[in-house]
């Protein structure tokens, strides 16, 4: 391989990893803002004394992205994204009681 070739394949990878850095702070921007609506649901959970978790929620969103997102993501590696984000909603909810 060339120098030429290798240092245009290093600019490439970059400005990809420029763009990822993009995507990971609209993310964050959006879970952000998701926290958010999770803890007025928190609130208003709490008025009426409403459980926290709910597992049929949960497998309804994954079932929803499942099929949205039908040969790009597999069913368990949605779970595994939406886990983490589940568990600090919870957190975030009991925190509002």
């Amino acid at each position: 391989m060339t120098y030429f070739i290798f240092m245009e394949a290093i600019e490439k990878i970059e400005s990809l990893r420029n763009h990822i850095d993009e995507l990971d702070d609209r993310i964050l921007d959006l879970l952000i803002r998701r926290f958010a609506i999770s803890e007025k649901i928190g609130g208003i959970k709490a008025q009426v004394g409403l459980a926290i978790g709910d597992s049929n929620r949960e497998s309804y969103i994954i079932d929803r992205l499942t099929e949205k997102l039908k040969g790009k993501l597999k069913r368990e590696d949605i779970a595994a994204i939406f886990g983490p984000v589940y568990n600090i909603s919870k957190k975030i909810q009991i925190k509002e009681k």
